[in-house]
């Protein structure tokens, strides 16, 4: 795998790890703060990877089989974070395990997708320790 896309991977997690700490030392408005953030970066992360996924299926010389299905797909991480983010009957703490479980899922999915040859063969082995990383600072941070 690319050492870029590791190292940029790893510092992606500041967040999610951050979050989930000052989920439980922060004060005031610090605490507000981190309770908000955290759940939305979530959701621009679940974008981010749909976006991926769309850089797979239009990437010149890529496999382009499927095409249509592998965009439509994509759509639905960016969706359903919206989605989590803006009903107002979920709670503050099961919003966040929502969130856990969508990370998952999708990392799921970027694995069959890749074992289909629709993206390199080196993403899964990025995408889960990352994924597990994340989904755990959210399940750590929804603990209020």
């Amino acid at each position: 795998m690319p050492r870029i896309a590791l190292i940029l991977a790893l510092l992606g997690l500041v967040p999610f790890v951050g979050g989930a700490v000052a989920n439980h030392v922060a004060e005031g408005g610090y605490l507000g703060w981190a309770r908000y953030s955290m759940p939305v970066y979530a959701a621009v992360i679940l974008s981010f990877l749909g976006g991926a996924q769309w850089g797979f299926a239009l990437a010149p010389g890529g496999d382009h089989s499927w095409r249509s299905f592998r965009l439509i797909a994509a759509m639905v991480p960016p969706v359903a974070a919206w989605l989590v983010l803006l009903l107002p009957q979920i709670t503050p703490q099961l919003r966040y395990l929502i969130l856990a479980g969508c990370l998952v899922l999708w990392a799921v999915i970027d694995h069959l997708f890749a074992r289909q040859g629709w993206g390199p063969d080196w993403y899964p082995r990025l995408r889960w320790p990352v994924t597990a990383a994340a989904a755990l600072s959210l399940v750590a941070g929804s603990q209020f």
